[in-house]
């Protein structure tokens, strides 16, 4: 008796790609509902995720209507970072598609805000976080992160 087809397809995945919940955690990899059925398939996507398919200019329009809806800058920034830390290709795209609106809600002026409202709108860690009153400390922060997390991004606050 044949095995079945997602078992046959989940096998041709080479193990290093992450699958599932793996995958969709995944920024820079995780493509949210353009994946297609195949990928569905593949990656151990099925019923992860909605089940129409969408293509990235479809993303694109959904979040750029879920980002109008916010109620003001701040808010629009963390909804941004929020995309950024689910799906970057959409993140990126739709950052693209609407530079001037939207540099100065993920740069200046706004970004000024979020770093000192930053313990209110923190979500997920995305790097490495020393603050003022800790940096002395910041070699010990440097060890303790892991190496694909390091990277310098400055928000002082004194």
């Amino acid at each position: 008796m044949p095995e079945p087809i997602v078992q046959r397809v989940a096998e041709t995945v080479p193990p290093r790609i992450p699958r599932g919940m793996d995958l969709l955690d995944t920024p820079l990899l995780n493509k949210g509902t353009a994946f297609t059925e195949e990928e569905r398939t593949l990656f151990g996507l099925l019923g992860l995720l909605p089940p129409h398919v969408e293509t990235l200019d479809e993303q694109v329009v959904r979040a750029y209507e879920a980002y109008q809806r916010k109620d003001d800058d701040l808010e629009r920034h963390i909804y941004l970072r929020a995309l950024q830390d689910t799906n970057e290709v959409l993140f990126y795209t739709l950052l693209l598609d609407h530079i001037e609106e939207m540099t100065p809600i993920v740069y200046t002026p706004t970004v000024a805000l979020a770093c000192q409202q930053f313990s209110h709108s923190y979500r997920r860690p995305r790097g490495l976080f020393v603050s003022y009153p800790r940096r002395d400390s910041h070699q010990h922060a440097f060890a303790e992160s892991p190496e694909s997390e390091r990277r310098c991004d400055c928000c002082y606050r004194r």
